[in-house]
């Protein structure tokens, strides 16, 4: 699944940046990820937008909006899928709850 993460990663930078860019971002990997980040994070942190901790609410409404957003581009169910497990990862971690992987 980290080829799909790749790409639905650089579909959203896409959005922001050059496709080179989003090309070369989305697929970033050890220390090179890890400066990016770090530098990255401290200009949010300077401009005042880092993102509040994630909360229950936060979450569930975030899985609503999902079921109601109308995407720009078509997405694929991996992609979706994508999405939707990152969102219930962090809900069941909030919650305290152990997710099980269905075989």
């Amino acid at each position: 699944m980290e080829s799909t993460q790749n790409q639905a990663i650089e579909k959203a930078l896409q959005e922001v940046i050059s496709k080179e860019a989003a090309a070369e971002l989305a697929n970033l990997e050890g220390k090179a990820l890890e400066e990016t980040f770090e530098c990255l994070y401290e200009q949010m942190d300077h401009q005042n937008l880092l993102p509040n901790e994630p909360t229950v609410s936060g979450l569930v409404q975030g899985l609503y909006d999902l079921t109601q957003v109308t995407f720009q581009e078509r997405l694929s169910i991996e992609e979706y899928q994508e999405i939707l497990y990152q969102q219930v990862e962090m809900l069941a971690s909030l919650l305290g709850l152990k997710l099980e992987d269905v075989e």
